[in-house]
């Protein structure tokens, strides 16, 4: 009966110890692969102060996409999102996801009015006639439509931090309209942008808009890369 006993207590305690080996573990998803080559290049280059947040999902783009890191200031720090490898022209820019202690881009995203959809329909008529008939008036309103925001909505990216989805107009042929969403979190300025293409009613479709705002939730979930210096 003892040695019964014994057993059963040895064999309750097993079984005990799997039950507790095997209890689930709630953790972040790990950062998306195409980053497994620059999380390096990216604690050795972002700036004391800052951190970094790169999202578990990247489905914005039906190519391949190459992150590049940018460190111009020991404020900021970016990664390109690129469609060719070891590219910085704008020709091969895809988007880019970055932090800022200050930036006065998204303030200026926040604070700029909205560019009314009748301006903007105002711009296209004007831009197909002789640039030698438009008045003085006419001219303003063109200059004031290049990077005008057309969009500005409050989003959620997780409990507790509150984000903004901004439509941009281009500044030209060479610069496209824009999608960014910008949310403040570490008491850092957060930002995920990506060139887009509007539809002939000057707006963006909502698979556009959902692929930017879930990439944006995922980095807001993810967990911070510090600085390895």
């Amino acid at each position: 009966m003892k040695k019964q006993s014994i057993l059963g207590i040895m064999l309750s305690c097993a079984v005990l110890g799997a039950c507790y080996l095997t209890k689930p573990q709630i953790v972040n998803a790990a950062p998306a692969s195409m980053f497994t080559p620059i999380i390096r290049d990216i604690k050795n280059q972002i700036p004391r102060g800052l951190v970094m947040r790169l999202p578990s999902n990247v489905n914005i783009s039906n190519i391949k996409l190459y992150p590049e890191v940018i460190t111009d200031s020991p404020r900021k720090f970016a990664i390109r999102l690129n469609s060719q490898p070891n590219c910085m022209t704008r020709s091969c820019y895809f988007g880019s996801i970055a932090v800022a202690k200050d930036s006065k881009y998204a303030d200026n995203l926040r604070s700029q009015p909205i560019f009314s959809k009748t301006n903007l329909q105002r711009v296209k008529a004007l831009r197909k006639r002789d640039y030698q008939t438009r008045t003085e008036s006419e001219i303003k309103l063109l200059i004031s439509s290049e990077m005008a925001v057309l969009e500005r909505t409050p989003i959620t990216l997780k409990p507790g931090i509150l984000g903004v989805f901004i439509v941009q107009n281009g500044g030209g042929a060479s610069t496209p309209p824009s999608l960014h969403v910008l949310w403040k979190q570490d008491g850092l300025n957060y930002r995920a942008s990506v060139g887009c293409i509007l539809d002939r009613n000057d707006n963006v479709t909502p698979s556009q808009k959902s692929a930017l705002v879930n990439l944006a939730i995922s980095m807001a979930k993810e967990s911070p890369i510090k600085s390895a210096n």
